[in-house]
């Protein structure tokens, strides 16, 4: 009896539980855990697949909408313009290289002279040649002192051939030199305040030069020293880059010389004071490195 009493009181706590609130909360997570697995195991997986084909259709619909927005800027429009630019910077090429070919011409002339019927024809014959070389470095020397210009020894680097006569393939790179001195002279001759030519030096390389643009030109680099009057270094560079030979200039130096230059007043019967204040003008050493324009002929 006492057996029957306990069974059925212990089955009514059971029934109890089951039925109470606690009963509720664990049937409740019994069943959220039956998702959870069926969640991870038949629904996260195609989820997961279904999410990265969608990003895939994303990128492949962002790379259609950019080739259909290139497509539609790549019109009649848009070519003809295009083709007008070309057109243009192609006029713009054409009148640069007539500018640099016009003075690569000055470059690329040989010594000439008149014939009996007073034609100017480029003399041919390298001895002939060789006399006039010697004739027209002579004159420039004679140029540049008649302007004042001290020159250093050995400050024009011409080339000394004795009693050898040159072949032409010797006395075209000469030739060349030559218009460059002869163009560099000219420049100091005017008034750009030159006081000393303390040397012309043709280096090997340039500074700046880059080989990309070895088929249209070449360079010729060299180096230009002398004493100037300081006042007077602009006008030198706007001389140098207007010059009858296409120099670029790449690097300068300027040192000072502690010294000055004296240039007497054209009125005589001015104040000494003022004349000494107004003249003086410092001396300063210039070092120009600079290369020529040497476009190649086709």
């Amino acid at each position: 009896m006492n057996i029957n009493v306990k069974f059925f009181g212990d089955k009514e706590n059971i029934v109890h539980f089951f039925t109470g609130v606690r009963g509720f909360w664990l049937s409740m997570g019994i069943v959220f855990l039956a998702l959870l697995i069926l969640f991870f195991v038949f629904i996260f997986p195609p989820m997961t697949q279904c999410k990265q084909e969608f990003k895939n259709l994303q990128d492949v619909s962002a790379i259609l909408e950019t080739y259909a927005l290139k497509k539609d800027l790549y019109n009649d429009a848009w070519i003809s313009s295009k083709n007008s630019e070309a057109e243009l910077s192609g006029k713009e090429l054409e009148k640069c290289m007539a500018f640099l070919k016009k003075k690569d011409d000055y470059l690329e002339a040989i010594f000439s002279r008149e014939d009996t019927e007073g034609r100017v024809i480029a003399i041919e014959d390298e001895a002939l040649w060789k006399n006039e070389y010697l004739r027209r470095i002579s004159e420039l020397i004679t140029r540049l002192k008649s302007h004042n210009i001290d020159l250093s020894e050995d400050s024009l680097p011409f080339q000394e051939w004795g009693s050898y006569i040159p072949t032409w393939a010797e006395i075209l790179p000469v030739q060349k030199k030559f218009w460059i001195l002869d163009s560099l002279a000219n420049v100091l001759v005017r008034d750009v305040g030159a006081i000393k030519l303390e040397g012309v030096i043709f280096r090997e390389t340039s500074h700046t030069y880059t080989v990309s643009l070895a088929e249209v030109y070449t360079a010729i680099p060299l180096t230009l020293k002398m004493e100037l009057q300081a006042d007077h270094i602009l006008v030198l560079l706007q001389n140098l880059l207007t010059s009858e030979v296409p120099f670029v200039i790449e690097n300068i130096s300027i040192l000072s010389t502690n010294k000055t230059y004296f240039a007497a007043s054209p009125d005589e019967h001015a104040d000494a004071s003022e004349e000494s204040k107004h003249s003086l003008n410092p001396v300063i050493d210039v070092g120009i490195d600079l290369y020529v324009i040497d476009v190649k002929t086709s």
